[in-house]
């Protein structure tokens, strides 16, 4: 008995202990808390003193000047250059980014782009980046530019199955090995590396590995001093090299450069003059082919030439015959008489208005046997010694105001002069041409006259 109450206070003690010992937990746990959030506000307070933070309302705001989307995943691309951030955050939202500006800040990392799984293109020139890191959630990634940075070595790229070109342009690269991962990287066709400090002619066998190298650049390195015959060796060994630091590498270039390499100096020479001939040639039938198009063109332009002038001279000629067609037949409809026997004629006719019933009108008749024409009619006929057509007068007295007017009367009546042909030719009318005397004298007292 005795010492189950000697045990009593000692489950007091421990329940104590117990108690003591939560009661220190839950302070170290707060105080734990404490230091987190002091910890973090003191990085915040770091980080707000380095420059202005990427936060999501900044982001808003931003594409609102920008005039993108407020949604942000419907945004594919998005201007931050130049704004002075010093860590890339809250880009959660912004899953549809295809091309990211993020030049000329003060970012040290490559960090927070895992929800950027469509990004293409990537550029981080001109920043404080010293190590390649953080970039296995962009698949796609096509192009990446980090020149003027910090970096040492080139790694962590080799994830980016679909990279094309690599920009890391005025480094710090220096040895063999800070070039050893490209070999990896088997898509990459475009690789820029000038103004960094490499120095090792080996890393030509680098650049012998990469698959797809088009485009290279190694401007402003020592190495190019240190390789001997730089542009026709790197011409040779890259065999899909077509364009070299500062200009392309041409077909004939590739050439000569191969002929160097199988037979030195003069195989290259040969190669040269070889090509130039056929240069030579290519401008020459392309001349000529000028010229044949020249003279063809002015074959073509003197046959037109002639058809047209063919064209006129037949026109005209058709004009000209239908002329003298229409003279003929106005010959033929009116026949011409001479203009001083007309003259004379029609001076010598009285005026028909003043002629009274009781006078006698001299008529010239100009009997024209070989013309057979007559100043009265517009037919003519043909006259022969054997038969000749009579003609009379038959004076018409038409009164043309007489129904109108009555008081009109002593207005002298027009006459009209008609010449009547006659088909009737008898035997004792026939007269020759000798008995056809040049004037005649009509009696109109015994023409009728008749009133209409």
């Amino acid at each position: 008995m005795p010492s189950l109450i000697e045990e009593i206070p000692d489950m007091q003690q421990t329940e104590s202990n117990i108690t003591q010992i939560s009661c220190q937990n839950n302070v170290t746990i707060e105080t734990a808390k404490i230091t987190t959030e002091s910890t973090q506000s003191v990085k915040d307070d770091e980080k707000s003193k380095f420059g202005p933070r990427m936060t999501k309302q900044f982001l808003r705001k931003h594409c609102k000047d920008q005039k993108l989307y407020l949604t942000p995943y419907l945004n594919d691309v998005l201007y931050l250059h130049f704004k002075g951030f010093s860590t890339i955050e809250n880009l959660e939202e912004y899953t549809g980014l295809k091309c990211l500006w993020l030049e000329s800040n003060g970012i040290g990392r490559i960090e927070n782009l895992e929800n950027q799984k469509e990004l293409k293109c990537l550029y981080l020139q001109q920043n404080l980046i010293k190590k390649i890191e953080n970039l296995e959630p962009l698949e796609l990634l096509d192009t990446i530019n980090l020149s003027n940075n910090y970096i040492t070595r080139i790694e962590n790229i080799s994830c980016c199955k679909k990279l094309s070109t690599l920009n890391i342009s005025h480094n710090k690269i220096e040895k063999y090995e800070d070039l050893e991962h490209l070999t990896e990287c088997d898509y990459i066709s475009c690789l820029d590396l000038s103004h960094n400090s490499i120095e090792d002619p080996q890393v030509i066998e680098i650049f012998e590995k990469m698959k797809n190298l088009h485009v290279l650049n190694l401007m402003g390195n020592p190495v190019i001093k240190m390789i001997k015959d730089y542009r026709k060796t790197l011409t040779v060994r890259i065999k899909g090299l077509t364009y070299l630091d500062d200009r392309p590498v041409f077909p004939r270039d590739r050439a000569c450069a191969e002929a160097w390499a199988t037979g030195g100096k003069d195989a290259e020479r040969e190669e040269r003059k070889r090509w130039d001939n056929a240069e030579h040639k290519r401008i020459m039938d392309s001349v000529n082919d000028l010229l044949a198009r020249r003279d063809r063109y002015i074959s073509e332009r003197n046959q037109s030439r002639e058809l047209d002038e063919n064209q006129q001279l037949e026109d005209k000629e058709t004009q000209d015959t239908k002329d003298v067609d229409l003279e003929n037949f106005e010959d033929i409809i009116a026949p011409k008489t001479d203009e001083a026997t007309s003259k004379v004629d029609i001076e010598e006719i009285p005026d028909l208005e003043n002629v009274d019933e009781s006078e006698l009108i001299e008529v010239k008749i100009n009997n024209q046997v070989n013309d057979n024409s007559s100043i009265f009619s517009q037919k003519s006929e043909p006259l022969n010694q054997s038969t000749i057509n009579s003609s009379k007068l038959l004076i018409t007295e038409i009164d043309t105001e007489e129904e109108s007017n009555k008081k009109t009367d002593q207005i002298p009546r027009k006459v009209l002069i008609e010449e009547i042909t006659s088909a009737e030719t008898t035997s004792d009318n026939i007269t020759t041409n000798e008995d056809i005397p040049s004037t005649s004298v009509i009696d109109l007292s015994n023409i009728e006259i008749k009133e209409d």
